[in-house]
Order: structure tokens, then sequence, then C-alpha cells
């Protein structure tokens, strides 16, 4: 009779409580992404990386040509800078003896001036201002930065070579920015590199004013976004030598870190493609990516190419 009476119920309520309380702390990841104009709702995919958590603005303006361009890194931003470097001050760039295939260790002048790095409210607020960003496939993107910082520079965690390790050591980075935005963490170096498109350039507030070109890593990829860049430069005024400048130094030149040809990416895509640990990861880290941007799923899992999320009804 106690036990019916007085424990039963005691348990019954601790167990309603413990539930609730749970659903309370451990609230299930729900956001809204804009995917084709319309809002998607997301829940249950705590596990992911989710897109849009700000943490890198890489601007850089040629505001006598009304242009600003966002730097995402392991995606041509070499090119981008050294680009709009020229456009900025095309005499002293050119003074200077730049070239559009320098790698960051060369020491320019803009990149120290203000005017350069920080668009003016003017120039946000000009209908005429042409934004672009070469955005890449954000596998491919990963395996241009493994093979870069951690087989060359040898600069991942103490992962070394392993891209399992490497892999996680990304998402869980990336995992503690995104669960403590509010208290703005600061981003490493291997943040700004590993992090996906979306975290970029304040895209969570503007990305539709964005020219978004995309990069391959083949030479017939890389020469289409080069020449869209080009008929961007056109449209702004930007001289015929110049622009052809930019075009042919681009498509000749390698840079000193380039990784799209190499013997050693052959065998980090395979890895990728085969291995399900690394797998795992790079769906949980760039999934987003995916969908905010526009390119092809087909190198996903099956799941993750079929438009398994909710489109909330219309009333």
């Amino acid at each position: 009779m106690f036990w019916r009476n007085y424990i039963f119920p005691l348990c019954i309520g601790s167990l309603v409580l413990g539930t609730y309380l749970y659903s309370f702390i451990f609230k299930e990841a729900r956001y809204t992404v804009i995917l084709d104009g319309k809002e998607v709702n997301f829940t249950g995919v705590e596990d992911f990386i989710q897109p849009y958590v700000n943490i890198v603005s890489d601007f850089f303006v040629a505001s006598n040509y009304k242009m600003m361009s966002c730097g995402i890194r392991k995606s041509m931003s070499q090119l981008t800078v050294n680009t709009m470097c020229l456009l900025h001050d095309e005499e002293r760039f050119l003074q200077e003896n730049h070239s559009l295939n320098e790698t960051w260790v060369t020491i320019r002048s803009c990149q120290n001036n203000q005017a350069f790095r920080k668009p003016s409210e003017d120039l946000l607020n000009n209908p005429e201002t042409i934004r672009f960003a070469f955005i890449r496939d954000p596998i491919e993107r990963f395996v241009s930065l493994y093979l870069d910082k951690c087989v060359k520079e040898q600069n991942c965690w103490a992962c070394k070579n392993d891209m399992r390790c490497v892999v996680k050591e990304i998402y869980e980075a990336l995992k503690n920015l995104q669960n403590h935005r509010d208290w703005k963490p600061i981003p490493t170096y291997m943040d700004w590199h590993a992090a996906p498109l979306s975290w970029n350039c304040n895209f969570d507030k503007d990305l539709s004013k964005w020219t978004l070109l995309m990069m391959g890593a083949d030479a017939e990829e890389r020469k289409s976004s080069i020449l869209q860049l080009g008929n961007i430069m056109k449209r702004r005024g930007v001289s015929e030598n110049v622009v052809q400048m930019v075009q042919e130094q681009s498509l000749a030149g390698e840079t000193a870190h380039s990784t799209h040809k190499s013997t050693r990416r052959l065998e980090a895509e395979r890895q990728v493609r085969e291995d399900p640990v690394v797998r795992d990861y790079l769906h949980k880290i760039y999934f987003f990516d995916y969908l905010v941007f526009p390119f092809n799923r087909e190198r996903l899992d099956a799941k993750y190419q079929t438009d398994f999320w909710k489109v909330p009804e219309q009333s």
C-alpha cells in the first residue's frame, strides 16, 4: 500500500520532471535557413555545424570602382586581395612591381590601409556597389586546407598528416565557437581557414547582394571564374589593359602553395571519398554550405543529396 500510494507516484513525478528538465536544458537544435527564397526549418541536427556564425570578415575595397570583395581563405583569396589591391591604387601597385600571383608573404602597401580593408557606409549603401566572392566546393576546399596547412606546414594541432585527427579537431573547434558565440571567443588561425563559407563577411545579413564566382579545381573551371571577374571589372569601368593583365597573370600563374595539381591531392581525395570517419565529420562541418550556396551535392552521401528538411506550410 505504501509503495502504491507514495513511492510509485513519486517515481512517476520524478520521471516527468526529469524529462521536462532534459528537454529544457538540452533543447533540440532548431534554426531557419533561406533556400531558394523559402524559409526552411531544420530540427534534430544538433551534431551539425550551423550556418551563419560570422567570425571573419576580410573585406577588400576599391571605392573608385564601387567594388568590394570578400576574401575567403582557400578560395582564391590571394588572387582576390592582389586584384583588389591593384584596383585600389593601380599606379602604386605597378610602381611597386607587384604581380597577381604573389603569396601572403609579400608585403603590400594596401594591406594596412583602412580604406582598403573597411568598406565605408556610403559604399555599403550604394545600390551600384558590386560585391563579389570566389566560393569553392567545401570538400575541395578542405582538401586544399589539409594539404597546405597540415601536410605542408604541419600546422594542424598535433595531427600531422592524420586526416581523421584533423577533421575531429576542426569540428570540435568550430562547435566551440558556435556554442559560445555570445562570448565571442577569439578564432584561431585554423578556425579562420576551416570555417564554413557562410561564416564569412556577414553573409547572414546580405548574401543576396553578392556575386558568387564558382571556383573549381581544374584549369577550365578556374578560367571560367576568372573570366567572370573580368566581366565584373569591365562593368565597373576598369580599363581593358588592367582587365587583360588580371586575366592573363591569373591564368598563367600558379601560386606558391597551390595544390590542385599535386599527386598528394589524389591520395587526400581518395580518403575523403572512402574513409567513413572523415566523411561523417565533413558532412557535419560543411553540409550547410552545400545548401546556402549553389553547389552540386553529388559528392555527399545519398541522404544529404535529398531534400530531407521541412518547409513550413504556407498560410
